[in-house]
């Protein structure tokens, strides 16, 4: 068990290093007024039926976590393939758009974090269509 946590520990710092450089392959799956919804594609890294995925949330307008604006967030997250289910794994707030600008938060999940369904249609669908590569 602690080799399995040593080892998602360093998936999830690889990714969230290789996501904030030009190696990054950030593609957008979906918008609206409010936001913008991508992708790294260069980060999915397939083990069995588990996927694991750098995505980006990109604001149009401030967001508030306390007394600090955040305008994008990425995140790690698993997905599930077979059973259509998704959890997250880590993420980081920044004060400007596309992940640049100052971290203004990070927080991370336990690798034990709560699986939930993917609903089907909507961003969470194509999000799980893009980890495991069913677009």
């Amino acid at each position: 068990m602690r080799m399995r946590q040593l080892r998602h520990g360093l998936v999830i710092a690889t990714l969230l290093a290789v996501s904030g450089n030009a190696l990054a392959q950030w593609v957008m799956i979906g918008r609206n007024e409010d936001m913008r919804l991508l992708v790294d594609r260069g980060s999915i890294v397939r083990n069995g039926d588990i996927a694991t995925m750098m995505q980006m949330v990109d604001y149009t307008s401030a967001q508030w976590i306390g007394s600090k604006v955040i305008m994008s967030v990425r995140n790690v997250a698993e997905y599930d393939c077979v059973k259509r289910k998704t959890r997250a794994v880590a993420g980081v707030a920044y004060s400007e758009q596309l992940g640049r600008g100052v971290e203004v938060t990070r927080e991370e999940a336990p690798p034990d974090a709560s699986w939930v369904d993917v609903s089907t249609g909507g961003a969470g669908e194509r999000l799980w269509q893009a980890a495991c590569g069913r677009e």
